[in-house]
C-alpha cells in the first residue's frame, strides 16, 4: 500500500464520524491504493457493532483496550503497512484531494519524515466563535506558505495531529522511543484527561532519526467543533492541559525541570497586562500558567533524589 489512513476513536459522535468517512470515500485517490484502519480506543459502545466499512476494500477495525490517544496511534502504527501513514481524528473532514497531495508532498520532499497542513473550523450551531488569539486552543491553523525544517524548536514547521502524515521509518523510530520510555504515553488525550504533545513528539522523533518536518498549504481539512468545546470552562481546561504538557514534554526530552521566572519588574509587568485583558483571554492565560506551575512542582518531585 502507498498509504495507510489511521483513525483513532474513543466514543466518537456518530454524525461527525459519518462525515469523516464521507470525505474519505470521496478522495481523488481511489481506495484500492490505500488501506483504512480504525482503532477503537476503549469506546463504551464498541465501534465494530455499528460502524460499516464495507465500502472500502482494505478496511479493518481493531480495538485497543488501554485508553489514550498515544496508545491508539501506536497500535495503528504497528497494524498498518503503508509507507506513509495519515492520522485522521474522528472529527477531521479531509478535502477531496488530501490523500493525493500527501503523496505529492512525500514524493517531492523525501527528506521530510512528518508533515501536515491547514485546519479550518466548522462550528456547531450555537457555538461561540472565538477570536484569532484563542483559536489555537481548538487546533485551528491558517497556512499561507509552505515551510519545513529539521529543528524541533522551529514551531512554524511542526505538524499537528489533525491530518498528520508520517513515513514508516518515523513510526518505527517513535515506537522504539515509546518502548524505551513509556512515560511518553502521557503526552496526549486520555479520555477526559486533556494533555497534549503526542503529535509533536512524533515529529521530534523523526528529527532525531534524521528527517525534517513541514507544514503545507495544499493540505486542507475541516475540524468539526462542537458547542461544548467553545465554552470558557472547556477552553480553560484545554489551556491548563497545554501548560502542563509543555513542562512535561521538556522534562521527558531533557530530564530537566523548567525553572520558574523570578519575581521582578518584567514579571510584575506581565501580570499587570494580563489583568487588563478581556475576561476570556485572562481566564485562559491564567489557566495556562496554573498548568505550568502544577507540572513544574510534579516534575521537580519526580526528579528529586
Amino acid at each position: 500500500m502507498e498509504l495507510s489512513v489511521l483513525i483513532p476513536a474513543h466514543n466518537p459522535r456518530q454524525d461527525s464520524l459519518r462525515r469523516v468517512f464521507d470525505a474519505l470515500r470521496g478522495q481523488s485517490v481511489g481506495p484500492r491504493r490505500w488501506e483504512l484502519l480504525v482503532v477503537d480506543n476503549a469506546s463504551d459502545v464498541p465501534l465494530r457493532g455499528w460502524l460499516d466499512l464495507s465500502w472500502h476494500p482494505h478496511a479493518t477495525i481493531v480495538r485497543e483496550g488501554q485508553l489514550g490517544v498515544t496508545l491508539a496511534r501506536a497500535r495503528g502504527f504497528r497494524e498498518t503497512t503503508g509507507e506513509v501513514i495519515v492520522v485522521v481524528d474522528d472529527d477531521n473532514v479531509l478535502d477531496g484531494d488530501y490523500l493525493e497531495q500527501v503523496l505529492k508532498v512525500g514524493g517531492m520532499y523525501p527528506h521530510l519524515g512528518s508533515w501536515s497542513g491547514a485546519v479550518r473550523p466548522e462550528f456547531e450551531a450555537g457555538s461561540f466563535h472565538l477570536d484569532g488569539e484563542l483559536s489555537h486552543l481548538l487546533t485551528l491553523r491558517d497556512v499561507r506558505k509552505d515551510v519545513w525544517s529539521n529543528d524541533p524548536a522551529h514551531n512554524a514547521s511542526t505538524p499537528w495531529g489533525a491530518g498528520l502524515c508520517l513515513r514508516r521509518a518515523v513510526a518505527r523510530a517513535y515506537l522504539a522511543e515509546l518502548s524505551r520510555n513509556p512515560s511518553r504515553t502521557q503526552l496526549d488525550l486520555k479520555g477526559s484527561r486533556l494533555l497534549y504533545g503526542g503529535d509533536t513528539d512524533i515529529a521530534f522523533a523523526g528529527c532525531r532519526a534524521g528527517f525534517g518536518k513541514g507544514v503545507f498549504a495544499c493540505l486542507r481539512l475541516t475540524h468539526l467543533i462542537s458547542a461544548e468545546r467553545c465554552s470558557l470552562s472547556h477552553l480553560c481546561k484545554v489551556s491548563r492541559g497545554r501548560g502542563y504538557s509543555e513542562v512535561l514534554h521538556h522534562f521527558l526530552d531533557s530530564g530537566l525541570v523548567s525553572a520558574s521566572e523570578p519575581v521582578g519588574i518584567r514579571r510584575v509587568w506581565d501580570y499587570a497586562r494580563l489583568v487588563l485583558r478581556p475576561r476570556w483571554q485572562r481566564s485562559v492565560a491564567l489557566a495556562h500558567l496554573s498548568g505550568q506551575r502544577q507540572a513544574t512542582r510534579e516534575m521537580a518531585a519526580r526528579a528529586a533524589p
